[in-house]
């Protein structure tokens, strides 16, 4: 008869999900695992099987976290462009105080680390950024119609400037970029679209 398990799996998997996000994939030893999950190698093989299974399976966690805090963001306004701005400031919050290094956002991190080559993570984070961009859509044609935002570029490509942008601001903060910086970006880029 099979032990049952003495752990946590959510607990241990959120404590992976840390250490990949303070790391990244490829610097992430087992080891690490083993000391942020306290599991030992046997326990985390058994309950999720080889490092990259992990990974995926942390990235996913990471994902659909992400996404409920944004859908929570975007759907929570009366005005789409006030609940975009707040989105955008949001993600902004994460930027490091002057001189403080910055995780960034897992998401950016492991589409630039694996995203070229993986293509288990290549999937996740293209249906995770179609989801974002649909959601981003629906608040865009809502403010069209309210006239928040302008009518002649498609709703759709103003979700995908977007989304670029949110990749390119995540990046910058983690170290060439301070908040002040981004937040005139994030202006911009609203005025632009109005």
């Amino acid at each position: 008869m099979a032990r049952p398990r003495e752990f946590d799996v959510d607990e241990v998997l959120q404590a992976a999900m840390e250490a990949f996000w303070r790391r990244g994939y490829e610097a992430t030893s087992l080891a690490d695992l083993m000391a942020a999950m306290r599991l030992q190698k046997g326990s985390i093989y058994k309950a999720f099987g080889d490092k990259h299974t992990l990974f995926l399976k942390a990235l996913q966690r990471y994902l659909d976290e992400m996404y409920a805090s944004q859908r929570a963001r975007l759907t929570g306004a009366a005005s789409p462009k006030a609940a975009i701005a707040a989105w955008l400031e949001q993600l902004i919050a994460t930027a490091p105080a002057e001189g403080q290094s910055c995780r960034g956002c897992l998401a950016v991190n492991t589409l630039v680390e694996l995203g070229p080559h993986d293509e288990g993570a290549r999937r996740a984070l293209e249906a995770h950024f179609e989801r974002l961009r649909e959601l981003l859509s629906e608040q865009i044609r809502r403010g069209q119609d309210l006239g928040e935002f302008r009518r002649d570029v498609d709703a759709t490509q103003f979700a995908r400037l977007l989304t670029t942008l949110v990749s390119g601001l995540l990046s910058g903060i983690k170290g060439v970029m301070g908040a002040a910086e981004a937040r005139e970006l994030a202006r911009t880029t609203l005025q632009l679209m109005a």
